[in-house]
């Protein structure tokens, strides 16, 4: 069984700040022609990924032997982005073009983004449509113990999939969501008048949209993460 630490993304107001257009006077603060997303934010989630990926855990193991927990981090896309196939290859053509870019002065950049750079780790359901904190809740409780497929390349060569296809003729891997964040800029607590869903708080790391995602985002994001984490093997 293998754990893993979900990262809810979503793109406009997180990747992509409200007025930040790539052909626009902020031009110079894009890496390169292939990407979508600006330098700040994309420098931030990198950042998250690192920073998460490096949590480490110390517990008790068999025979009182310490043993080392590591984290390990994988992106569910959360966004509205999800509903179009062809979005979802313009979002991993940007993380792409970005570390391509990047690892000329960075070269531990690629080794960072590795994991996910070929495709999502999950897709919320685009058929489901609600407000985002339930959007994000459904996937959890229906993910919270299943299997995932890795996806070779011969995958990639198909014809276009829908999101929610998952077919796969490679590894299977079963695993659990030991933690998890969403990053988004629309309020996962305040949910609605008169609705305020308080289990979100531990999980919630709110952007300001005409900024994205800051490096103060990452520290709240990997507290978070910590924290929960912590709690999963009480630790705390």
């Amino acid at each position: 069984m293998v754990l893993v630490d979900v990262i809810f993304l979503d793109i406009d107001g997180v990747l992509l700040p409200f007025g930040s257009a790539k052909k626009s006077s902020q031009e110079e603060n894009f890496k390169c022609d292939d990407c979508i997303f600006p330098n700040s934010t994309m420098d931030a989630l990198t950042k998250l990924l690192q920073k998460v990926g490096n949590i480490s855990l110390t517990m008790k193991g068999i025979n009182d032997q310490q043993q080392t927990i590591k984290g390990n981090p994988v992106l569910v896309l959360s966004s509205t982005w999800r509903a179009r196939q062809e979005f979802i290859a313009d979002i991993l053509g940007s993380f792409k073009g970005y570390v391509a870019f990047v690892q000329q002065q960075e070269p531990e950049v690629e080794q960072i983004w590795k994991p996910h750079l070929d495709a999502f780790f999950g897709i919320v359901d685009p058929c489901y449509h609600a407000t985002r904190h339930d959007e994000i809740f459904s996937w959890v409780r229906d993910n919270a113990t299943r299997k995932h497929c890795h996806k070779n390349s011969s995958n990639n060569k198909r014809k276009r999939r829908t999101p929610q296809e998952l077919e796969c003729t490679s590894t299977v891997v079963a695993f659990q969501v030991r933690s998890w964040i969403a990053l988004d800029d629309e309020d996962l607590v305040n949910v609605e008048e008169d609705r305020v869903e308080v289990k979100a708080i531990p999980h919630v790391v709110k952007t300001e949209s005409s900024v994205g995602l800051t490096l103060h985002d990452v520290d709240l994001g990997v507290k978070l993460l910590e924290d929960q984490m912590n709690a999963f093997y009480q630790l705390t």
